[in-house]
């Protein structure tokens, strides 16, 4: 666990920002950002000492891996967040943004690093962001806008080897699919050897810090500065941080809904208690939706999700969305029960369930799940469902059936809300389907259709998935599971996988009476979510009372956000913005894309897309 106290000590007259209240953390008024400086001035006096084992220190935005070993990433030379020495973030209020600081060692390597932020203030004074250490739980986020995070590093040995993803060794798959990948984002005071800082570097390794500052709604827009401080063995590194906040917000309310299932039953096996409410309130911050199956009175239980009260300062929540309730409650999922399958029963559940919906949910929407991926052998059985539903004359009726299907004419009257593959995702049959009433979504990815969920893949694969469903009017994106720790069903032996050893988290290789090219395995599949505590594997444990983020939720985030920005410019009218974005990210995506991967795979490309369309929805010429 993290010592505040001698970090106190070694900042000295910022040692009270750093144990202040974290109720006090997100000062915005004149009167703070005056003492935020003198702080602030008191450690810039402090001059820099050489850091034994120090080789070099760089910064990236949040869209790369830097693996381990790659010490010459070629972002180490400059990027859009990496300039004259200095890192440079932006964006608007009511947005988390989030950069990475690499700290490279030599051949005998660092001990006890340790690394802060203690603030961001306004040039000329009028605001600040500031810092206040983690508690407990991972989730509260009251007072806490700016978190520190160490990068955990897995090996991936062999590339992924599933074709439904891509095709091995094709032009869609990922460049770079092996080495010691960046993962999970542990928080900082987690244990001691296992993440939490200061933290131990090997020699000749990178070791990246990755930092998320919340800019508050209400700042106000120009330059804040701060910087971030690197010490060990007595020595002071201090790496510049220039953060640019427009003048526009972004609204709480989503422009799109990205939804992952989840498993409560997962965490309580690997953590040993229920954690559920810290999981949702930590994907809140992530402006994410975790979805599984509701019943009247599970819905009942959890009616605060979704009148927004789980998100709010008394519920140690702040961030995106806050007051802002859940908008996805599901009847079913992956499959329908049993109740459905005859007419009377149909009716009554629901009636039951839409009943239910209109008092503890009102604004949410719903759907039933019919068999995941169904083959027409299952048709008859999902349309006699559909005619059930669509007989009743009770508030049933308005029971939307979902199914993870493209168009099949098989299905044409059975279905109301159409949830494809990536890959087999038609533009011109959504326009269609939904110019009937109905909706089409998008589930998973695949390259080169879109960007697939995988450890192996760039950091910015699940990003360009909000912006494929933005340009293609795609209003819900599903990803199929959060905390897929324990094994699929098909897997062959051992099901309790170490998700923090083990990259491999979905494999069905060795089914008897399956075809080869059916069978393969995935590095992270189903895992955006990473237990904080570990009883089955202890020496895993991270001592994090939650849930431990991982690269790829932050970029699915990312996305969201960008989506944002997007929905704001087009309501403003800034098409050509809008027009310009879409050309350097995503010229081409789903089935338009062809056999080769179309859209931007480096972080560059869409943090200067976001740069212009930042200057613009901020009213910059």
């Amino acid at each position: 666990m993290r010592n505040y106290q001698s970090i106190a000590v070694a900042l000295g007259a910022v040692a009270f920002i750093h144990c202040g209240s974290r109720t006090e953390a997100a000062a915005v008024d004149g009167d703070a950002a005056s003492t935020d400086a003198t702080a602030a001035d008191a450690v810039v006096s402090e001059e820099e000492r050489p850091i034994a084992g120090l080789a070099a220190v760089w910064a990236v935005h949040d869209g790369e891996k830097v693996e381990r070993d790659d010490l010459q990433h070629p972002a180490r030379s400059g990027n859009t967040a990496w300039r004259e020495g200095a890192a440079r973030i932006f964006g608007g209020r009511n947005e988390i943004v989030a950069f990475q600081v690499v700290i490279e060692s030599d051949e005998a390597g660092i001990e006890q690093m340790d690394v802060d932020l203690a603030s961001l203030t306004r040039r000329g004074g009028g605001g600040a962001i500031v810092y206040a250490p983690p508690g407990d739980d991972p989730s509260a986020s009251v007072g806490r806008p700016i978190q520190i995070f160490t990068e955990n590093y897995m090996n991936v040995t062999a590339p992924t080897q599933a074709r439904w993803l891509w095709q091995p060794g094709s032009a869609a798959a990922p460049a770079d699919p092996v080495g010691w990948k960046p993962v999970q984002l542990v928080p900082e005071n987690a244990r001691q050897g296992r993440g939490g800082l200061p933290i131990d570097i090997a020699g000749r390794r990178n070791q990246a810090i990755w930092i998320e500052v919340y800019i508050p709604r209400g700042l106000a827009p120009g330059m804040y500065d701060g910087a971030v401080e690197l010490r060990a063995s007595g020595g002071l590194r201090r790496v510049p941080v220039e953060l640019e906040v427009f003048d526009f917000e972004l609204p709480d309310e989503g422009s799109m809904t990205a939804m992952i299932y989840f498993e409560p039953g997962q965490v309580s096996l690997y953590q040993g208690r229920s954690l559920t409410d810290r999981y949702h309130r930590f994907a809140h911050r992530h402006r994410i939706e975790l979805v599984n199956a509701y019943s009247p009175s599970s819905l009942s239980a959890a009616r605060g999700r979704f009148d927004g009260s789980h998100f709010t300062a008394e519920a140690g929540y702040d961030g995106p969305g806050a007051g802002v309730g859940n908008t996805i409650a599901p009847a079913s999922f992956y499959g329908p029960g049993s109740a459905y399958d005859n007419r009377a029963s149909a009716w009554t559940t629901s009636d039951a369930w839409m009943a239910a919906l209109a008092t503890n949910a009102p604004n949410a929407r719903t759907f039933l799940y019919m068999p995941d991926e169904p083959g027409a052998s299952q048709y008859p059985r999902i349309n006699t469902i559909g005619q059930n539903i669509d007989s009743n004359p009770g508030p049933g009726r308005a029971l939307p059936v979902f199914v993870t299907s493209s168009y099949e004419s098989g299905l044409d009257g059975a279905i109301d809300i159409w949830c494809s593959s990536a890959a087999g995702f038609d533009p011109s049959r959504a326009a269609t389907e939904r110019a009937k009433g109905k909706k089409y979504w998008f589930y998973n990815g695949t390259r080169p259709e879109t960007g697939a969920l995988t450890i192996d893949a760039p950091a910015t694969d699940p990003r360009v998935n909000a912006w494929a469903a933005f340009k293609h009017g795609v209003e819900t994106y599903f990803y199929w599971h959060a905390d897929h720790w324990e094994h699929n069903f098909q897997k062959q032996g051992e099901r309790k996988q170490n998700v923090w050893a083990n990259t491999i988290t979905f494999d069905n290789r060795g089914q008897p009476n399956k075809p080869v090219n059916s069978q393969g395995f995935i590095h992270g599949d189903g895992v955006v979510l990473y237990p904080g505590e570990e009883v089955l594997h202890p020496d895993q444990d991270r001592g994090i009372a939650g849930p431990i983020g991982s690269i790829q939720l932050a970029n699915l985030r990312r996305g969201v956000q960008d989506h944002l920005y997007l929905s704001l410019a087009r309501q403003r009218g800034l098409d050509a913005e809008v027009s310009a974005a879409l050309a350097a990210v995503v010229p081409a995506v789903f089935s338009e894309a062809g056999s080769t991967v179309q859209f931007a795979q480096t972080g560059d490309v869409y943090e200067a897309a976001r740069y212009q369309l930042a200057r613009a929805l901020g009213g910059v010429r």
